[in-house]
Order: C-alpha cells, then sequence, then structure tokens
C-alpha cells in the first residue's frame, strides 16, 4: 500500500481535482491495484459538493469515519467511502465541510492507520487531497505519513515564489516534513514560463504537467459528464500519464517505504500539454 499525497502553496491550483483524477486512473496505471481519494482539506472539502454534485450518501464522509465507534477500523474505512467505479476501483472518502470541524481530520486518519493491513491486503492505495497546505501551523500527519507529496504550482510569478518560500520550509533541517519526498505538478495554464523554468526556480523535479483545460477538468472536479473526446484530451492524458509515473514507484508492495519515481522531461511535457 502506498500513500501520495497532493497539496497546494497557494491559491487553488485544482488538487481536489487531481486526486479524483488520478483515483479514477488509477486501475489503468497499476492494474491489479485500486485507489481510494482522501479529502484531507482542513479549510474543508471538495469533494462532497463537486464531484458528487452535492449528493453525499448517509453516513460517509471523514466525520462518519472519525466518530465510528466499536466497529473495527477495515469495516469502518469501507462503510465511509463512496464508490467511484462500479468495479470497486476507485473510491474516495469526502472530507468536513468546514475548518471548524478540521479536528476529524486527524481522528479520521487514525482509523484509516488502523486499517492498513486490510487496505494492504485489498491492493487499495491511497490518493490524498491535502488542500493548501500552511506549514507554520503543526503538520497534519498525512503530511508526513505519505510515500510521496506533489506540489501543484501554475506558472505565474506570485504562485512559483509562493512554492519557493513552502519548498524552503518543507525540506528545512528538523521540519517533520524534512524527510517526506516531494516534487511538483505544473498546472499549465498560459504563461511566458516553461515548466522547466518553473521547476528550477522552485528547486524541486517537476514530475508532470497537467493542461490548464477547464472544460476536460470539469469531469473530475464537477462530475460531469466524460463526452466522446475526453480520454483523448491532452488533460486526461496527462492525469493518466502521471498516475502511470506514480504508479511505476510502486514495485511489488510499498509498506511505508519511500521509493523515490521516475520524473518525466517537464519541458517536453509543456510542449505536448500546451503552455
Amino acid at each position: 500500500m502506498a500513500t501520495f499525497t497532493v497539496l497546494s502553496a497557494k491559491g487553488s491550483p485544482g488538487v481536489s481535482t487531481l486526486a479524483v483524477g488520478l483515483a479514477l486512473a488509477w486501475a489503468g496505471a497499476a492494474p491489479g491495484r485500486k485507489a481510494l481519494a482522501v479529502d484531507a482539506d482542513p479549510i474543508g472539502g471538495d469533494f462532497a459538493a463537486g464531484v458528487l454534485g452535492g449528493a453525499l450518501p448517509q453516513g460517509s464522509g471523514m466525520i462518519a469515519l472519525a466518530t465510528s465507534r466499536g466497529v473495527p477500523a477495515a469495516e469502518a474505512v469501507d462503510a465511509a467511502s463512496v464508490h467511484l467505479c462500479g468495479d470497486g476501483s476507485a473510491r474516495l472518502l469526502p472530507g468536513v465541510p468546514d475548518g471548524s470541524r478540521s479536528g476529524a481530520l486527524v481522528l479520521a486518519w487514525d482509523v484509516l492507520a488502523g486499517a492498513r493491513p486490510h487496505l494492504r491486503d485489498e491492493s487499495v492505495d491511497l490518493v490524498v487531497d491535502a488542500g493548501r497546505v500552511d506549514l507554520s501551523r503543526p503538520a497534519m500527519p498525512w503530511l508526513t505519513d505519505t510515500d510521496h507529496a506533489m506540489l501543484l504550482v501554475r506558472p505565474t510569478l506570485p504562485a512559483v515564489t509562493a512554492a519557493h518560500r513552502f519548498v524552503a520550509t518543507w525540506t528545512q533541517v528538523g521540519a517533520p516534513t524534512a524527510g517526506t519526498p516531494l516534487a511538483m505538478v505544473v498546472v499549465g495554464a498560459p504563461s511566458p514560463y516553461s515548466p522547466a523554468e518553473v521547476a528550477q526556480a522552485v528547486g524541486i523535479t517537476c514530475r508532470a504537467v497537467i493542461p490548464f483545460d477547464p472544460v476536460a477538468a470539469r469531469v473530475h472536479s464537477e462530475g460531469a459528464a466524460s463526452g466522446r473526446g475526453f480520454a483523448r484530451s491532452a488533460y486526461a492524458r496527462a492525469v493518466a500519464g502521471l498516475a502511470a509515473t506514480l504508479g511505476a514507484t510502486l514495485g511489488a508492495e510499498l509498506d511505508g517505504d519511500r521509493v523515490p519515481g521516475a520524473s518525466p522531461d517537464c519541458e517536453a511535457a509543456g510542449r505536448a500539454g500546451g503552455r
């Protein structure tokens, strides 16, 4: 079982959208494995209002998981999860409605930790939506208990500046996150800066470039119908490619072992996806 965490340092570059997209692409990228997307955004999650269209099944989500009592952890996780695919290959755990309930996320994470043996046996990997992360506060457990963290960055000067500061804090000697591998995903909005230039300025490896395509992204952000050409879109192909790159890090099995993954040529990805 492996844990991949998606996060941002500034604004809303599409963290929830990418987490859902990776979960849906996971079975194709890592045959025989399943994905559980976890909405752990402490200021309020987007899964329920987004891809689920506001239809949150009763008894589902991180609050339900946090308040489960007398139920084995594996059963509690299964009951609180929402299926995105009929074959069970992609599920998600909706988050808290707002920041006032963020304490439930830590309690729910404890239950998830207790369910690790079950998830491992079921070949389930976690894709965590950590939202916008404030490193001036104590690190949430999913930031340190992860195999790979991915920082989403838009190629704008304010976003790159914020990302540079974030990386310096993340990797600072003695920081709780210092031992957690961190790579970057560029959201390729129109910009004079290439993905390679962004990676150089931020100071970490660029793992992928996701084209800026609001129409295609609505499939993952709002649960819109995919349509005939969605799978062939540059956006969908980029998400599937990132899932394949992450899947290649799995090996036979991961249980907290951090294995560095291959990084694609960001400049080539930028040209393919459109800058």
